[in-house]
């Protein structure tokens, strides 16, 4: 055993008792102590464990209703709970398709084990995935990744690629003020791309900017550098007249 596992502390989520207790009892005799284990029913109850309790790694089902296991890590990369964002996330899943492998590598998942889960293979993946390099911790870029649920559209299915026109930019640039990031209002208007002081957009005008993303922008305040917001205040005339600009 490569990794010392007396210290760590560890979330099973899986929609099916029997999978977890399975799992809890593998991971004991592993090494990890009945304290340091968490036990999740379903992705809700994850996300609400992640938003409270510090964990040093996630093994996940996939398959969950309404929020399944790819939406508890998208999540958890995009900064919404109390971990680091690149913590170690190993996935549990009887059937792995190849929709579901890829989505998980873009969302950098380290790795499968196929159910039933044998104690050789959690230990096996449970190894790889604290020997792995960590992501970067860089919240904004796993937003636009779909992971193709109802839970995912409503939560991140933002815009954030919105329609340009001329018109539309100089009505945003004759009512632009910098506003600064701790007294913007969530669905505040970006008269400006949002871009970083490296020359990276995390958002593009022309957008309302949600509530998530503001707490993004300060929870990494020194990782983005963004200490105001570019917004733009229009009148109900003029909202109207963007309106039509998008054809709505």
């Amino acid at each position: 055993m490569a990794a010392d596992f007396s210290n760590m502390r560890i979330l099973v989520v899986d929609d099916q008792t029997l999978v977890r207790t399975l799992v809890s009892q593998a991971v004991r005799s592993l090494g990890f102590r009945s304290e340091s284990i968490q036990q999740g029913f379903d992705g809700n109850n994850a996300l609400h464990i992640l938003a409270v309790r510090q964990v040093d790694i996630v093994l996940c089902d996939i398959q969950m209703q309404p929020l399944n296991g790819l939406d508890l890590l998208k999540a958890l990369r995009s900064g919404r709970t109390a971990n680091p964002p690149n913590l170690p996330f190993v996935f549990l899943s009887a059937h792995p398709d190849r929709s579901n492998i890829l989505t998980a590598a873009k969302l950098h998942a380290d790795g499968f084990i196929v159910k039933p889960p044998k104690p050789a293979d959690i230990e096996k993946n449970l190894d790889a995935a604290f020997a792995r390099k960590r992501p970067p911790i860089d919240p904004f870029s796993y937003i636009p990744v779909p992971t193709g649920s109802d839970y995912d559209a409503t939560t991140f299915g933002l815009c954030l690629q919105a329609e340009q026109s001329r018109d539309l930019d100089a009505l945003l640039a004759l009512n632009a003020s910098d506003v600064a990031l701790d007294e913007a209002k969530p669905e505040s208007l970006l008269a400006r791309d949002l871009v970083t002081p490296d020359g990276v957009r995390l958002l593009p005008r022309g957008i309302h900017v949600s509530s998530m993303q503001l707490k993004i922008l300060r929870d990494y305040r020194t990782l983005y550098r963004i200490d105001t917001l570019p917004v733009a205040a229009l009148s109900a005339k003029e909202l109207h007249l963007m309106s039509r600009l998008f054809g709505g």
